[in-house]
């Protein structure tokens, strides 16, 4: 079994992903909701605000990743807790603003203190109180960009967020127009935004925001044909973006995913939502190291959920992780494995004149390269900087591959 298993990580490194895996996770445990906002704070994924189309909540939610166990947080105290307020993430701390108030669009905004489960007031956005806003952040910067008032026309401003200074700039306003319900990511030191509505159809372009130059270019369009919007979310693993929520003519749920490759500005359909039976609008989507979560919204039925699923690039069902607590080819082993960032990793039978560990992360970039002296040792290594996750490791001898296969960290 042992062998199998390094013969199936082998394949990872030179024929690509073998499949992709969806792990449903414990539901959310407030009401079900659509329109709430979400972000994260290390190794927690918080949820909360929204509407069950009755009754609006301001509850927050706080998700352990590690036990899978969910608790309550402090109450939101904004005003636009109602519907669709921007939430992000920025240096530790978590923040909540805008969104409907119940009558109007709001300007308030907030951040959360996890250390001392506080929320407290920043800056007001000095321009139009809105929701259905979209948003990505750059560095300690946040840009807000577009949004409703109540309906066409919609606005096609952008503001920029600084968390240092708790100011307001206003940019360019955005190439999409007079939209709202965008999706919006960064990726590379750039952010993306495109799709949207603009009260009679909804699109499927994209562009590229460079906050240098506070310009945009057109990049590739998602392929859906009838465009994306339902306020459409995602979340980014390594260098790509997932786009796995959101509606297609208004009322229906996208039927797949989309992955968004900025290097080769290409997009790649990643995932069967209707097969997996999660597909859902109006819901929250985030990243917590390697992998990407969404949870709550609609359903095309008009159904509002309170599932909560995980995404990895990688299927864990065919490489589990309890079987690989060591895994042993030619007589090296990294353990403990999980591990909390502290290896050792033992080799014996080398019969290069150079050898060296290469630990890559999910999308193949090096983390680690580690020289091994002589035919046989025994290094002890400090990965504790690294995120949890799955890594891949390989063993080179000779330049020729003697041993591979995955590694978790777990903190």
């Amino acid at each position: 079994m042992k062998k199998l298993l390094s013969l199936l990580s082998f394949a990872f490194f030179f024929f690509g992903v073998l499949g992709q895996t969806w792990t449903q996770k414990a539901n959310f445990p407030g009401h079900i909701r659509d329109y709430d906002a979400g972000f994260t704070i290390g190794n927690y994924g918080y949820i909360g605000c929204g509407w069950d189309g009755s009754n609006y909540y301001n509850d927050f939610y706080k998700w352990n990743q590690t036990t899978n166990t969910w608790s309550t947080i402090a109450s939101y105290p904004g005003a636009g807790y109602h519907l669709s307020p921007i939430s992000f993430t920025i240096e530790g701390k978590g923040y909540v603003g805008l969104g409907w108030n119940g009558s109007g669009g709001s300007q308030d905004l907030w951040s959360y203190d996890s250390a001392t489960n506080t929320w407290t007031q920043m800056a007001s956005l000095p321009g139009p109180g809105r929701y259905d806003e979209a948003v990505f952040v750059l560095g300690h910067k946040a840009y807000i960009i577009t949004g409703s008032q109540g309906g066409p026309p919609y606005l096609n401003d952008i503001w920029m967020y600084d968390a240092h200074t708790n100011t307001w700039t206003q940019k360019n306003n955005s190439p999409a127009g007079n939209v709202d319900g965008m999706v919006a990511f960064s990726v590379g030191g750039n952010g993306y935004i495109g799709g949207g509505w603009d009260g009679s159809m909804q699109h499927n372009q994209f562009w590229k925001y460079d906050s240098t130059s506070d310009a945009w270019t057109s990049v590739a369009s998602i392929p859906f044909a009838n465009g994306v919007s339902g306020d459409p979310r995602c979340f980014v693993i390594g260098n790509m973006a997932y786009v796995c929520t959101g509606t297609t003519n208004i009322s229906t749920t996208i039927p797949v995913g989309y992955s968004y490759d900025p290097t080769t500005n290409t997009w790649t359909e990643f995932t069967n939502m209707g097969a997996n039976g999660i597909e859902r609008g109006y819901a929250v989507a985030f990243t917590i190291g390697n992998y990407g979560y969404i949870g709550t919204g609609i359903d095309s039925n008009g159904t509002y959920l309170n599932t909560f699923w995980q995404y990895y690039p990688c299927s864990d069902t065919l490489l589990g992780i309890n079987e690989v607590a060591s895994i042993d080819v030619m007589g090296i082993k990294i353990h403990p494995n999980p591990s909390n960032g502290f290896i050792t990793i033992s080799y014996n039978g080398l019969t290069g004149k150079k050898s060296e560990l290469q630990i890559t992360d999910i999308t193949g970039r090096n983390v680690t390269m580690l020289s091994l002296m002589g035919s046989s040792g025994q290094v002890t290594e400090d990965e504790s900087i690294l995120e949890n996750g799955m890594y891949f490791y390989r063993v080179i001898s000779d330049e020729k591959i003697v041993s591979t296969g995955k590694l978790i960290i777990s903190k």
